[in-house]
């Protein structure tokens, strides 16, 4: 297995990692990991980040995605405000949009040659991110998410894996069922589709989860029910996220955008209640060790946040102590 970590092109994960990179590549050095899973964001001179320690590549999450991709331009000016902050959001007003941004992260995963890049199957809106009751279903969802990767790939000369990853809120990819694997699957027009496990996410459609321990009894199960199609795991998302209590108590609240007036301010609303969901934190009980008798993936990555480079080894430290021996684990060279 190689091991990786999570970092961005965001301001604050750039300032972390230092002028030049020379940091993060430090970095790698002192914690013992292969490489970085980047999330590009916004206009980067990708030029300053060595090539050899990016190992993959996390294509933009835009939530809301299906009124751009049916250029639905009423639905989107009633969602957004404005046709000004349709174009800040996307980067443009119709489906081009989204083609010409993952076409151009795509080649950039060619540029940095790596093995995999990883997209959300998932459509939400911020009408329910508090009370999780969608007017859709998976399958809608997942025939959406197939038709845009299908179409994104279709002019590429990317060549590595696409890795689908599980998110919690319903109406999505859960991994509920081998059943949302098969249609995905079934629906994607490329050759080589795979999955990636985040298990802070799997927690998260559980809010009954007290214990780490608890959580970490859940998981497996989770993991074991999807059978052969456990083989399809080529990366994992490891991080905790034990947010039951949060999220029972968020779907009390009457009026969750209270004092929100622009789309902007209702965005910022979910974005907080989100980061409260999905935590990013460290594992600490040995019992995930576990996970990697049951799947091997190719690559695992350290996914948590952060605020500085001290909490960002703090967290590392506890999870690698967690993994015990198996963090030693190396896949041999060459295989891709």
């Amino acid at each position: 297995m190689r091991f990786l970590l999570n970092i961005s092109t965001h301001p604050g994960d750039v300032a972390i990692a230092g002028e030049h990179w020379g940091d993060a590549v430090s970095l790698l050095e002192q914690t013992g990991f292969d490489g970085y899973e980047i999330y590009p964001v916004g206009d980067y001179d990708y030029d300053i980040i060595p090539e050899r320690i990016i190992g993959g590549i996390h294509l933009r999450f835009f939530v809301m995605i299906r009124q751009i991709w049916n250029n639905d331009r009423q639905a989107l000016v009633d969602m957004f405000g404005s046709e000004e902050n349709v174009r800040c959001y996307y980067g443009g007003s119709d489906r081009d949009a989204i083609i010409d941004c993952y076409r151009r992260q795509l080649d950039l995963a060619c540029r940095f040659d790596v093995p995999y890049v990883v997209f959300h199957p998932v459509h939400y809106e911020l009408d329910y991110v508090f009370n999780w009751q969608p007017p859709w279903n998976w399958r809608e969802t997942i025939d959406l998410s197939a038709e845009i990767i299908s179409e994104v790939v279709r002019q590429t000369s990317y060549k590595g894996w696409i890795l689908f990853e599980n998110l919690w809120w319903p109406g999505n990819f859960r991994l509920d069922s081998v059943r949302e694997i098969e249609r995905l699957l079934s629906g994607v027009s490329y050759p080589r589709c795979g999955l990636v496990l985040d298990t802070g996410h799997v927690f998260n459609k559980n809010q009954s989860l007290k214990t780490e321990a608890e959580a970490i009894s859940f998981l497996l199960d989770e993991v074991d029910r999807l059978g052969e199609y456990r083989d399809l795991v080529r990366a994992v998302h490891l991080c905790r996220s034990l947010s039951g209590d949060y999220v029972r108590a968020s779907r009390t609240i009457d009026n969750p955008f209270a004092g929100a007036s622009t789309f902007w301010d209702r965005f910022g609303v979910a974005a907080r209640h989100v980061r409260q969901i999905d935590r990013h934190e460290a594992f600490e009980h040995p019992s995930i060790a576990a996970l990697f008798d049951r799947i091997e993936p190719e690559t695992v990555v350290f996914e948590f946040s952060f605020a500085s480079r001290e909490e960002w080894l703090g967290k590392i430290e506890r999870q690698k102590r967690a993994l015990g021996e198996h963090f030693g684990r190396r896949r041999p060279e060459g295989r891709r």
